[in-house]
């Protein structure tokens, strides 16, 4: 049964994205589309942990379901089921339906790949199927701001994609096998194992978008429609997370230097991104920063693991809850950005919306009884095992309750509906307004099904007078710095003093990087020997980028085929197909 669900799982999304291009766009394939999702969430649910191996497929490939796979399973199929149904109405009258829902659904397919792959090669190759996909979702409008985003995603994409080819190269070569069972004991041992931590860390960073490498996210988050926006945000940057999880030695000995590392880069990208959050106007670019913000916490707590091998497990149960909270939350606040967009002519409905919006932004401060609460205690938890950094690391998570509160505080302030709508839709649909108020309500309603099931340690949401005080009080505490200082802080940014664009430092980033090309290519041609002779030659970066960009133009007219497309996407789907089943 389970094998079953899984090929179904792979299969559907391709033969709906192959659909698309062979018949008319109709109703029914609309509705087949909304739910492609849903074979997974049934795996994830109902199904029984299995490992399905494929020996004849490149190194030997290993698809399965196990316990950390199922959680990221089950939060992967919930938000993109609930994305497809919200696309569903939030596109309606879009011109490009059709092409966001091939590019929706083969991102689909290798975001839920990723979650079953047990083996590297196979984890890589829906990895690379999901990000390089993902581009069409971003830049789907066309417009110049979302062309700009997609060549920054692209070229940070590949680049992380090269770091991690490399490193699974190495990982074959040095420890015999890229199959994640039994691959933490193979690297521990391995002579090269720092080359491959490194290059693990930094490529799977990219995704995750830990600074400096995160200036596609805010770029990308507010160019994509707002359901591409919710999926980027809850779950796909979490896919550098769990290939982390699969691929470092963690909990078999201590790896300080890389431990520290982490830490202090967790902890600089948890408060610059929150504090460069705070000044943005966009709402989604408020919320892009703020999953920065999260990735570095979620990073500083597995650098708890790397530093101390014992506090694997309590680290490990930690980060699956942190997973769930943040996807589940973050998703609902994408979704009510598209709302906001709409006409809310009535003063109760808009703020009953916003009454609703607070529920999950609070979450992500920690709230008590909601699973951002349980999240925050399991890392506190964590954290007080690493006893000499432990009262550093309690201010940390003070200071970060704080300045996650000053974010979301943001955000409100700047998704505030009006009665004019904002985008084409002149009301909430309902396909908007159901799956948003379901995800609002899980924030809550997760806790208390954490807390009947027994899957944390009680203490990590326990509601004692004094963790309920202890979770609060920064909340409190900004809320009333945030009263204090909007006057100033709004005549501040009105007369344009506060103003840090979207993407922070991509902008110097393309200004060296032009200034290089230009210094690479002088107007006449020739190139500069020691200092005084000059060669005749042609100018080569031009020359080798006008080859690339031609290839590419090639394969985008080739792919842009709806015939062609549909061809490609069911032979993949017969292809995975036979993968699935063996």
């Amino acid at each position: 049964m389970s094998e079953l669900l899984l090929a179904i799982m792979l299969v559907v999304p391709l033969v709906l994205a192959a659909a698309q291009g062979l018949v008319p766009r109709t109703g029914w394939l609309d509705h087949l589309t909304a739910w492609a999702a849903l074979p997974g969430l049934l795996l994830a649910l109902w199904g029984n942990d299995f490992s399905h191996e494929v020996p004849w497929l490149l190194l030997g490939s290993h698809l399965g379901l196990d316990l950390t796979g199922r959680i990221f399973l089950g939060l992967t199929a919930g938000l993109w089921l609930a994305a497809g149904v919200y696309a569903k109405a939030y596109l309606a009258d879009d011109p490009r339906g059709c092409q966001f829902q091939v590019f929706f659904l083969v991102t689909m397919t290798g975001n839920l790949g990723v979650t079953v792959a047990q083996d590297g090669v196979s984890f890589l190759t829906f990895f690379t199927v999901m990000s390089l996909a993902a581009y069409g979702l971003i830049v789907h409008d066309r417009l110049a701001a979302s062309l700009r985003a997609g060549k920054v995603y692209i070229v940070m994409t590949v680049t992380g994609e090269t770091l991690l080819l490399v490193a699974m190269v190495l990982l074959a070569v040095q420890t015999g096998s890229v199959q994640f069972e039994g691959l933490a004991q193979r690297l521990t041992a391995s002579a090269g194992r720092d080359w491959i931590i490194g290059l693990l860390l930094a490529g799977f960073g990219i995704k995750l978008g830990i600074m400096p490498l995160h200036v596609w996210l805010p770029l990308a988050h507010p160019a994509a429609p707002t359901p591409a926006s919710a999926v980027l945000s809850g779950v796909m940057i979490k896919t550098g997370l769990l290939g982390l999880l699969r691929t470092l030695p963690l909990g078999t000995e201590s790896f300080t230097q890389w431990g520290k590392l982490c830490l202090a880069a967790g902890i600089a990208t948890c408060f610059f991104a929150a504090f460069i959050g705070t000044l943005q106007r966009n709402p989604k670019a408020v919320l892009a920063y703020s999953s920065i913000s999260q990735m570095g916490l979620i990073l500083l707590i597995l650098a708890l693991a790397l530093i101390a091998p014992a506090a694997w497990p309590m680290v490990g149960t930690a980060l699956l809850v942190w997973v769930v909270h943040h996807g589940l939350a973050k998703s609902a606040l994408f979704f009510g950005v598209g709302i906001a967009g709409a006409s809310m002519r009535a003063a109760p409905l808009r703020g009953l919306f916003m009454t609703t919006m607070t529920l999950p932004a609070l979450a992500l401060t920690g709230l008590p009884l909601t699973l951002g609460f349980t999240a925050k205690g399991g890392a506190k938890y964590a954290s007080a095992m690493l006893e000499p950094s432990s009262g550093m690391l309690a201010w940390v998570f003070l200071l970060s309750t704080a300045s996650t509160t000053l974010l979301v505080l943001r955000f409100l302030w700047t998704v505030w509906p009006t009665s004019s709508p904002i985008h084409s839709h002149n009301r909430p649909a309902t396909g908007m307004l159901v799956p948003w108020a379901i995800l609002c309500m899980s924030v809550s309603g997760s806790f208390f099904f954490v807390q009947f099931r027994q899957w944390t340690d009680p203490a990590w949401s326990s509601l004692t007078a004094s963790a309920v005080w202890t979770s609060s009080w920064p909340i409190v505490a900004a809320i009333a710095f945030a009263a204090l200082m909007i006057r100033p802080l709004k005549r501040w940014q009105t007369g344009g003093r506060i103003c840090i664009p979207e993407g922070d430092i991509c902008g110097p980033i393309v200004l060296l990087a032009n200034w290089i090309l230009r210094s690479c290519n002088p107007p006449d041609g020739k190139f500069p020997v020691a200092g005084k002779v000059a060669l005749a030659h042609p100018t080569w970066v031009h020359h080798f980028s006008g080859i690339i960009l031609r290839k590419f133009d090639e394969l985008a007219a080739l792919v842009e085929n709806d015939t062609i497309a549909a061809l490609i996407f069911a032979l993949l789907a017969v292809v995975l197909l036979l993968i699935s089943l063996g």
